[in-house]
């Protein structure tokens, strides 16, 4: 049977009301109240990822999974979001660009342990970002700076690194190292100003 814990608690399950993973995770979401906000749903101790691990949510719960949801407080992350996305960038674009300098080196062993490093710190920027979305109910598609919507810029972001883990399958590691100094450096920039620019305007509101 599946163990489904909200923050510290751990939630009853009757199967009489959810048969399925997917149901008892909606009636547990269903009890979360509005000053908290969602921030990770962790699956057998990793953050659920809808692509590799969509057939858990069919599965009966008498199935065996380790299922934890965290929260947060929705005002924290409305007052602190923008900061911490911003951080996330600007910790991680150093390296970014050290990891595709050891790629042109043809320093295949320490460019890969480092970008790993990257790709771990642009995971936490995208779930940072994810969370500040919902927080300060921003519509991605009509909030544009330059031009240029935060939906297309997450949509550029999506497939960078599509293209970059390609590059990086069929060890093409001066192609990667283009893709990375070109196109996702670019990509984080553009983060980081229309960012930089909601944040100001949010202060400006306070």
């Amino acid at each position: 049977m599946i163990k489904l814990r909200l923050d510290d608690s751990v939630c009853a399950l009757t199967e009489d009301n959810e048969n399925k993973v997917a149901d008892a995770i909606t009636k547990v979401l269903s009890t979360i109240p509005p000053h908290r906000i969602v921030t990770r749903l962790n699956v057998n101790g990793t953050r659920f990822s809808s692509q590799t691990q969509s057939q858990i949510l069919e599965e009966s719960i008498e199935s065996s999974h380790d299922i934890e949801i965290q929260t947060a407080d929705k005002a924290i992350w409305a007052a602190t979001g923008y900061d911490i996305a911003i951080s996330c960038i600007e910790r991680v674009q150093k390296s970014i660009i050290r990891s595709a300098e050891l790629f042109r080196e043809s320093d295949k062993l320490n460019a890969n342990r480092l970008f790993v490093q990257c790709i771990e710190g642009l995971e936490r920027f995208i779930e940072a970002i994810t969370i500040t979305k919902v927080a300060v109910n921003l519509d991605f598609s009509k909030t544009s700076i330059d031009g240029i919507s935060l939906s297309q810029i997450e949509t550029d972001l999506q497939q960078i690194l599509k293209s970059v883990f390609t590059f990086q399958q069929e060890e093409d590691y001066q192609g990667l190292a283009d893709k990375i100094e070109y196109e996702l450096l670019t990509n984080l920039s553009n983060w980081c100003q229309a960012l930089k620019f909601l944040r100001s305007q949010q202060n400006a509101n306070a």
